[in-house]
């Protein structure tokens, strides 16, 4: 609302009093006027009721009619109508009339009108009553005269009006000269204007008011610039405050300490619980339900109380939708404008404890199939080196238990100290910089993918042993490393084997020169030692069955982690789904919207474990039946595609961690009678020779199985690849055992040798190889459907002579 100043305050009252005392005025002029014209109304009636009397009664008399009508046309008195009525009250003449016309003025009703006054007069001649005149005069030119008398009335109070309010106006500036500038200082002191000044400054109470509106606007200009400062402090140190609370990403709230009412909430709170944090504000955490849990409530209050301080209580918070989810609470007591209040930071850690739960369920999982690889140590460390996983395989090589080791030996506890440092001083040199701890294990393997390499295991009583360790890095779904996987077999009895041969080699050379009389003896002795060489070679056949059977362990335990890890993922949604279901079923909310989206989200998480536990069955399927053909070496009927199609299915998650691709074309129906287990050894090892050897420093490559029937009784296998090929002067070579261009560096020379004899010796048939150099090599198996018969048990056969081919 505008306000008036005081000028025209006084103009303003002053007009008003004008106007009541000219209406006062006007209004009883009026008055007055209005009786007059009544009176003057009144009179001219009764004049015209006497002159019409006077002249209408003669001619009346005479029954001059046409005189009569004549005299009231020619009459300008301002009358309406007539009628004349005889003596008998019979109507003689009449003008001016509209409405019916009466039969007697017995009947005579005459209508209202307000401008219009209706007289009755008798008339008399020769001393008798000739008759009665009824007319209306025109009590227009009253009304007129009055209207007229009020427009001149208003017009005269308006031009006194008008002119007393330029007087007075005139009078108001010169009275508030000075005021005016005490106006305009106060107004520019109020806008923040504090060096205005005010000039007039006399000795009257106008001159006293300046001089102290100037003082006062240098004490507002001090004060002022000091609040200001002070405000802009505090707004900035509010600010970073602000800033600081909505920065943090967790539930963070600060609330009274005696009432518990919160007072600010950020939008991490709002992302925990639901609740939107301007209605939370003025609540307490009870009001809103955010705590699932009352006593853990009481506990936390009463820890909060004593201690003045939390950190990370675990407890249960409730979202506005019903969730129970589990957080980190942490809060302190801080005093804020001399009042206790509560700053509290709650973490959400749902998610982590839920991945936690299936992290250990997949690990018991996991640690159950390896376990079930007991002839191998399978150990994984974290990136730091700690002992992750400790399979069984790994306590009887070491002799430690699991619950000794996992937590609490590093990688490098169980390796030999002097080999160890050896190892860092040829990486340090390689890298150009210093390797040590892990990184001995681990450098290679993170550069090439795995590194299989010899090492010294030291045992937990001191035994020094011999393994092949292969070593890979474990990467999770953003492709970070979170770990290594460690893989090795005991390769004592080749190592062994091997010196003996060689010390056996020198002695026999050494023998030949110096003592042939004694030939006798030392073929003796020499029969002696190849008996043993013997054992040491099925034993090492052994061993590089186990490697392969380890390496598909290896890879179904990877792999059935994604299947189980999805099955535990639905199968707890679909519990806390069924949960809510309950509970809606037993406080009787249940709706048919809600059951229906139940049903259809349980239809989805049934498909979903379906696929899973299906993929999972099919892996250990495979698994068990690789693993038991593998180990048993047993003969019985099988077709030829499922045999080779389950050995790929389960090399296939390692196939992919590579650029290249197998091809599978085999026909259906080919049903052979012989030893899957060897068969699935030859597949095994031609496929890990190909990737290897024959895609060594490719960025692709493609491997093909093909089989088709020669003979009625015969079928041929065909394993070809794209890679490099082989050289001219190693394709006599490439049978023979230990014979490998990778010697130190993860080969044995054994792969190949093995194919070979289980070919020729066990299933009975022929082994060729084509290669050019440059595009590729082509592995050619010509086999009997029905594999030939032995005397002893063909486990007894080829583990016993599979090495022993071309010597």
């Amino acid at each position: 609302m505008m306000k008036l100043s005081l000028r025209w305050k006084l103009i303003f009252v002053s007009v008003l009093v004008e106007v009541v005392m000219l209406s006062v005025l006007v209004g009883n002029s009026l008055r007055f006027n209005e009786e007059n014209l009544s009176q003057l109304t009144e009179l001219r009636a009764r004049e015209m009721s006497h002159l019409l009397s006077a002249e209408i009664a003669p001619l009346l008399l005479q029954k001059d009619y046409a005189a009569i009508t004549e005299l009231f046309r020619t009459q300008e008195h301002g009358i309406d109508y007539f009628l004349l009525f005889g003596q008998d009250h019979q109507l003689l003449l009449h003008s001016g009339w509209t409405d019916a016309l009466p039969a007697s003025s017995d009947g005579l009703r005459l209508p209202l009108d307000s401008h219009r006054r209706d007289i009755r007069v008798p008339l008399v001649a020769g001393g008798s009553n000739q008759g009665e005149l009824v007319f209306g005069l025109s009590t227009r030119f009253a009304q007129e005269a009055q209207k007229k008398l009020f427009e001149e009335s208003i017009l005269i109070s308006f031009f006194e009006v008008v002119v007393s309010t330029l007087f007075l106006y005139l009078l108001g500036l010169w009275l508030t000269r000075h005021l005016r500038q005490l106006e305009a200082a106060a107004n520019a002191i109020s806008a923040g204007e504090f060096d205005t000044k005010v000039k007039y400054t006399g000795k009257d109470e106008i001159g006293v008011v300046g001089h102290a509106l100037n003082v006062m606007s240098d004490q507002l200009a001090s004060e002022i610039a000091a609040l200001r400062l002070s405000e802009q402090q505090q707004r900035e140190t509010a600010n970073r405050l602000l800033a600081v609370f909505e920065a943090v990403p967790d539930y963070m709230t600060l609330s009274q300490l005696e009432t518990g009412r919160i007072l600010y909430a950020n939008a991490g709170f709002e992302k925990l619980t639901g609740h939107n944090k301007q209605d939370a504000i003025g609540k307490t955490s009870l009001e809103l339900g955010i705590w699932s849990d009352p006593e853990q409530r009481k506990t936390w209050t009463s820890m909060i109380l004593e201690q003045g301080i939390v950190s990370d209580f675990q407890g249960k918070m409730q979202t506005k939708d019903g969730q129970v989810r589990s957080g980190l609470l942490s809060a302190a007591i801080v005093e804020v404008d001399g009042a206790r209040h509560i700053v509290a930071i709650c973490k959400d850690i749902t998610d982590r404890l839920e991945a936690e739960a299936r992290v250990e369920a997949a690990r018991r999982d996991l640690q159950a199939v390896l376990d079930a690889a007991s002839e191998i140590s399978i150990i994984a460390t974290n990136k730091e080196g700690l002992v992750t996983i400790f399979n069984r395989g790994a306590e009887k090589m070491l002799g430690y238990r699991s619950y000794e080791s996992v937590g609490q030996l590093h990688a490098t506890d169980f390796h030999d100290a002097d080999e160890m440092e050896q190892r860092s001083r040829e990486l340090s040199e390689k890298f150009g910089r210093e390797i040590t701890g892990i990184d001995i294990f681990s450098s290679i393997a993170i550069q090439s993918g795995m590194e299989t390499r010899n090492w010294i295991y030291v045992t937990k009583y001191g035994k020094k042993i011999h393994v092949s360790l292969s070593v890979t890095a474990l990467v999770n779904a953003d492709q970070e490393i979170t770990g290594y996987l460690g893989i090795a077999r005991d390769i004592t009895p080749q190592i062994e084997a091997r010196e003996a041969l060689n010390q056996l080699n020198g002695e026999l050379e050494s023998r030949v020169r110096q003592r042939t009389a004694e030939l006798e003896s030392a073929n003796h002795e020499l029969a002696s030692t190849m008996g043993h060489l013997q054992m040491a070679q099925t034993e090492l056949l052994r061993s590089e069955k186990l490697r392969a059977l380890g390496d598909v362990v290896a890879v179904v335990a990877h792999e059935l982690n994604t299947p189980i890890g999805n099955c535990l993922t639905v199968a707890s949604t679909l519990l806390e789904k069924s949960r809510e279901i309950s509970t809606a079923f037993g406080d009787g909310s249940l709706k048919r919207s809600l059951l229906a989206s139940y049903l259809q989200d349980t239809e989805q998480g049934m498909g979903i474990l379906l696929r899973g536990l299906n993929r999972s069955s099919e892996l250990v399927m495979n698994f068990k039946q690789v693993a038991a053909d593998q180990v048993s070496d047993q003969r019985r009927p099988f077709d030829l595609q499922a045999v080779v199609k389950e050995v790929t299915s389960l090399l296939q998650p390692m196939l992919r961690k590579t650029p290249f691709v197998l091809q599978v074309d085999i026909p259906e129906k080919l049903i052979m009678d012989s030893f899957p287990g060897a068969l699935e050894q030859i597949i095994t090892n031609l496929i890990n020779n190909a990737v290897a050897h024959a895609f060594d420093g490719q960025s692709s490559g493609t491997m093909t199985i093909h089989a088709e029937l020669t003979e009625p009784d015969k079928v041929k296998i065909t394993f070809a690849d794209d890679g490099i090929g082989i050289e001219p002067a190693h394709m006599s070579r490439v049978f023979d055992p230990f014979y490998t261009t990778k010697m130190g560096r993860g080969g044995t020379g054994l792969g190949l040798n093995i194919v070979h004899n289980i070919v020729i010796k066990m299933l009975g048939g022929k082994l060729e190889v084509e290669s050019v150099v440059g595009r590729g090599t082509r592995f050619i198996i010509h086999l009997p459907l029905t594999a030939p018969y032995a005397d002893t048990a063909p486990g007894e056969v080829s583990d016993a002579s599979l090495l022993h081919d071309k010597q």
